[in-house]
């Protein structure tokens, strides 16, 4: 039994899974509180789920929240063979590592699967904020 309260519901993203298949890592709370602690804990937050872009190099703000618009954002800041750190905004469902590519095949996937996630790209640097029906942010992330 966990007592952490994370990774209870692996369903809510069984179908990007079984899709990506062998090609996603789904990460321990450990991995994902040291992912967590090098991209998204560096930001502050608004409420509880923002992320406060002020005081920060914002690359791109886009006011698409589909499929498309993520596929284009990880394209442009995704190098090939890239890792990218999917954190999504419920801790219930476990963080995945995905190749740059993968998020690009699989992006509707991604985003109808919630409705904030984080990508956070490995290489670069760059962390991507969805917000369902605002769309994305894509920011480097600070010192």
């Amino acid at each position: 039994m966990r007592t952490t309260g994370y990774g209870m519901y692996p369903e809510d993203i069984a179908a990007l899974l079984a899709a990506v298949g062998e090609a996603a890592i789904v990460l321990t709370y450990a991995e994902d509180r040291a992912f967590a602690g090098v991209s998204l804990n560096r930001f502050a937050s608004v409420n509880s789920t923002r992320l406060d872009w002020r005081g920060v190099e914002v690359l791109e703000r886009s006011e698409e929240f589909d499929g498309d618009g993520l596929r284009e954002m990880v394209r442009r800041y995704g190098g090939e063979g890239e890792l990218v750190v999917v954190f999504w905004g419920n801790h219930a469902v476990p963080s995945v590592v995905l190749e740059a590519e993968a998020v690009v095949a699989h992006a509707e996937m991604v985003v109808g699967s919630c409705y904030e996630c984080w990508l956070y790209f490995t290489d670069g640097r760059v962390l991507i904020e969805f917000q369902d029906g605002e769309g994305f942010v894509a920011a480097r992330i600070p010192n």
